[in-house]
């Protein structure tokens, strides 16, 4: 992979990151090797031990790609780096067909019944052809949310064996794998530990010799921001969590934690940050998707915006990678224009054009506007089988089969299965907002976390607040310590 910056300033290591490095330098020279594990907080450096080793991948001309979990985790890699980036599930499946036989679907609806079950979309695992020549690397940042087990209840679509650790270390039989990330962040949905950070678990499920190195010493504060000074608190409480009826989170007298009087207050300091700042620098964090909803109702029309429904201006959050444009899973985009309705499969799409806000390229298509009103970030299993029912009806009206190689490049382009999917962009859950960072952050921290609180309080505390690079804003609750 060619560098796309060949001026970078010269890297200033720490003694504990020549450590790691070094390590890492050892990881090239073993050939047995093939995992390594970078582990590190928040403010010790990752990124800069990555650009570190890539630069001397690139010395030594071996070959590497850089991957992460999610599209903007790996468009904000792309970023730091200046090298180009993908997500693990573009580098490693290829769409096969679809879950079921669109013909026999189609037959029994007519016949009154439907007992067919849900309908995915079907990604095979697509293992590299062995190559000649030295081992390709594999650098895959946010390895906190690699998951390792079936999602039982998937809607849209399945990935190879469903367990995306297992798939990425089979994907290159040849290739060395360096994992990237934070222990204390937010495991996978579905699990309580991060498996692509445990050198125990990849050792015990998969035979293979793991060498792991963290990053202790705090670097990001040298700067002067005491933020990362509570992060570590927190953390701490996180690893070791005290038991206590009532959680006191250490987030008072740090110069970079602002304190709100009132949940009221917090959202007029962050109206006022929009309106100054900009979506690029400012986002708002909660814990739940019904929370985001609440908040959004309040946020819209201070904005000035004065109807229900989606409108110029507005901010929305890509939820599904979409084909047709391009934009990924967690991309946030404003819309500049809008156009006309269709109705279709019981759904309502409406034509927009959008701004993405990191690279500010504009796109123009059809999106699904009940998506952006519901509780839901996608559509339901019923919605999407309507869907790709009327799909396969107006491909069977063209003479197109469900094998064919027509069928399957249809359903790449076609205007309504590929139409955007999003919510409004406004508020954020701490999950769609991990492997991404703002300036500002302004957390709305339910009260009844503090009931009781256990470790994956801190864990998800930890992770919100580390979301933001300079300031955090909270309200000043019976809580804060």
């Amino acid at each position: 992979m060619k560098s796309k910056k060949s001026n970078d300033k010269k890297l200033v290591l720490t003694d504990n990151q020549r450590q790691v490095l070094d390590a890492l330098l050892g990881f090239i020279r073993d050939k047995e090797s093939k995992v390594f594990i970078l582990c590190g907080y928040a403010g010790t450096g990752k990124t800069t031990m990555m650009k570190a080793f890539i630069e001397e991948l690139e010395r030594r001309n071996l070959p590497f790609s850089l991957l992460a979990s999610t599209g903007r985790a790996a468009k904000i890699l792309s970023n730091v780096t200046g090298r180009l980036s993908s997500t693990i599930h573009s580098q490693i499946y290829k769409f096969d067909d679809l879950s079921q036989n669109m013909e026999t679907l189609v037959a029994q609806r007519k016949n009154g019944v439907d007992k067919s079950g849900q309908l995915l979309l079907n990604f095979l695992l697509t293992p590299m052809e062995d190559y000649p020549g030295e081992s390709r690397y594999y650098i895959v940042d946010e390895s906190s949310m690699i998951s390792d087990v079936m999602d039982k209840n998937a809607t849209q679509a399945c990935f190879g064996s469903g367990r995306l650790l297992a798939d990425l270390l089979a994907f290159d039989s040849k290739g060395k794998f360096v994992f990237v990330g934070d222990v204390c962040q937010l495991p996978p949905v579905l699990q309580e530990n991060s498996p692509a950070l445990s050198s125990g678990y990849i050792r015990k499920t998969y035979g293979i010799a793991v060498e792991k190195k963290e990053l202790k010493e705090i670097v990001r504060q040298e700067s002067g921001n005491d933020l990362i000074l509570s992060a570590q608190k927190m953390r701490n409480l996180y690893i070791h969590p005290p038991v206590c009826t009532w959680g006191k989170f250490p987030l008072r007298g740090y110069q970079h934690i602002h304190l709100y009087s009132s949940q009221y207050n917090l959202l007029g300091a962050y109206i006022d940050s929009v309106k100054k700042k900009g979506y690029n620098a400012v986002t708002m964090l909660t814990q739940s998707n019904k929370s985001c909803m609440d908040l959004t109702g309040l946020i819209r029309p201070a904005l000035g915006f004065q109807s229900s429904r989606i409108e110029v201006g507005d901010l929305l959050l890509v939820t599904q990678n979409n084909y047709i444009s391009g934009l990924m899973n967690g991309d946030m985009v404003k819309v500049k224009d809008i156009g006309e309705r269709r109705e279709r499969a019981g759904l309502t799409f409406l034509y927009v054009e959008v701004e993405e806000l990191f690279t500010g390229k504009t796109y123009s298509q059809l999106m699904i506007e009940d998506i952006v009103y519901g509780s839901m970030i996608n559509l339901t299993q019923t919605q999407q089988k309507e869907l790709f029912i009327d799909f396969f009806i107006r491909m069977k009206e063209k003479g197109i089969r469900q094998k064919s190689e027509s069928f399957k490049k249809a359903m790449f382009t076609d205007p309504y299965l590929n139409a955007l999917r999003a919510v409004f962009g406004y508020v954020l859950t701490c999950h769609k907002a991990q492997g991404g960072e703002w300036e500002e952050v302004y957390l709305d921290i339910p009260r009844r976390i503090a009931r009781e609180p256990n470790a994956a309080t801190y864990q998800w505390l930890y992770t919100a607040m580390t979301r933001a690079r300079n300031t955090l804003h909270i309200v000043n609750d019976f809580y804060v310590q």
